[in-house]
């Protein structure tokens, strides 16, 4: 019943409204504003949800990578770095090291370094990762582009300076290299390996006095390197610079007294700087340490040079009996009677007495060639020809002048000699030779 009433009431309602031509107000769509500070918390909510999920996904991958489990590592990374499109982390070396655990292709390994490279370009550790595979393979030039980039973003990497150094010196690039070890040098002072690197880059292309001044940078550095003072005073040598070689050695010497090279380059410097004595003293000291077939030969010389003929004889002997193919020892006793007839001729044209003395420099400079030591045999051969070809030794012509002359010290320039000494008897034997032509 009552519902017969309501609906009654209703439908007299509507009858009245269109009886009187009254319709209800229509329906008004409210509008919201939204503030700026409201749309940023709108922003924000969404950017921390996605960022939720990065992390999410980002520790999955951890937590797979973390136990070595590489395809599921792998697959996390690969997702986070899609879905990380505001490049917020930068897990591209993980991702690459998990596809070197799978033994992946170098191709796909690299492809990573290169996104990651795209996401950060300004990651020094993404370009030396990729120079690191570009050298692996052998691509030089391509590794040397990512260590560059490598050090400029992270100039204080050693190791990043130090591969780049050595890759410049690989493609030929010394005086860059120069420069990256230079740098490595000023950061890690103590460093010896590469101030040897250095000093051995700078020798051999740049000029002697910047070689000299990056050995005296290193003999400040390394004060206690004896080495370093003995490459500095070869250094100096080559230059001339005699004293200054001559102050290096002492202060070697003054530390290791027994230094054999020290001793014996002290020696040459001494004859340089024309202190024969001096010299000498140097050379007899490393003879007390050891008996030196080749300092012999040195004092023979040194003998030699002040006319001192037994002197030096005596060690050029002395050499033989240290080693008796040691062509050095055979030349530097023919030298000895050359000089010796040098000095007596004056510079004229020889006696017959010089001719035989010459001659016994030709049979020892024989000698030389025959004894097997090719480090003299062409010396010794240029000095006979220039025995022969200069007439110094007697010809047929000479010999048949002089058939009853056999012995030459009978001259007072040459009174020092011993007719019995082995190395005159081929006075007697090259004069047979010839007089049977």
């Amino acid at each position: 019943m009552k519902r017969t009433i309501t609906v009654s009431l209703i439908l007299a309602s509507a009858s009245l409204i269109i009886l009187f031509g009254c319709a209800p107000p229509p329906a008004q769509e409210e509008t919201v504003q939204i503030t700026a500070d409201q749309q940023k918390a709108v922003r924000d909510s969404l950017r921390q949800a996605q960022i939720t999920e990065l992390k999410i996904t980002r520790s999955f991958a951890y937590s797979h990578y973390n136990n070595k489990n590489w395809p599921d590592a792998a697959k996390y990374y690969q997702q986070l770095a899609v879905d990380d499109t505001g490049r917020m982390f930068n897990d591209y070396g993980k991702w690459a090291h998990t596809l070197v655990q799978m033994n992946a292709p170098t191709d796909s390994v690299k492809a990573v370094y290169a996104m990651g490279l795209d996401a950060f370009p300004a990651d020094a550790y993404l370009h030396a990762s990729l120079g690191h595979i570009y050298r692996s393979l052998g691509q030089l030039n391509e590794a040397v582009a990512s260590y560059e980039q490598a050090v400029q973003y992270k100039s204080d990497n050693l190791d990043y300076m130090k591969t780049l150094g050595e890759l410049y010196v690989r493609i030929d690039e010394p005086l860059k290299a120069i420069d990256v070890y230079r740098d490595v040098l000023d950061q890690e002072p103590d460093n010896r390996n590469v101030a040897e690197t250095l000093a051995g880059l700078i020798r051999t292309n740049l000029s002697p006095q910047e070689y000299i001044n990056s050995l005296q940078n290193a003999v400040i550095q390394f004060p206690g390197d004896l080495d370093k003072k003995y490459e500095l005073s070869k250094a100096y040598v080559n230059v001339l610079e005699n004293e200054k070689a001559k102050q290096q050695l002492q202060n070697i010497l003054a530390a290791a007294p027994q230094d054999i090279p020290a001793l014996e380059l002290l020696g040459n410097v001494e004859q340089n700087l024309r202190n024969p004595n001096a010299a000498i003293a140097s050379y007899k000291k490393i003879l007390d340490i050891e008996p030196n077939a080749n300092i012999m030969v040195e004092l023979s010389k040194v003998y030699r040079e002040q006319g001192q003929y037994t002197n030096a004889r005596t060690y050029a002997l002395r050499a033989l009996s240290q080693n008796s193919g040691l062509g050095a020892a055979y030349m530097a006793q023919a030298a000895i009677y050359e000089s010796a007839a040098d000095k007596a001729t004056g510079g004229k044209p020889p006696k017959y007495d010089d001719q035989m003395v010459f001659l016994v420099a030709y049979g020892l400079y024989q000698k030389a060639v025959n004894s097997g030591d090719y480090t003299v045999r062409n010396q010794a051969g240029m000095h006979m020809n220039y025995l022969k070809d200069s007439k110094l030794i007697p010809a047929y012509s000479d010999w048949f002048m002089h058939q009853k002359d056999k012995d030459p010290t009978d001259k007072s320039a040459y009174d020092w000699m011993n007719v019995s000494w082995p190395e005159l008897r081929y006075i007697e034997t090259y004069l047979n030779q010839i007089s049977n032509q």
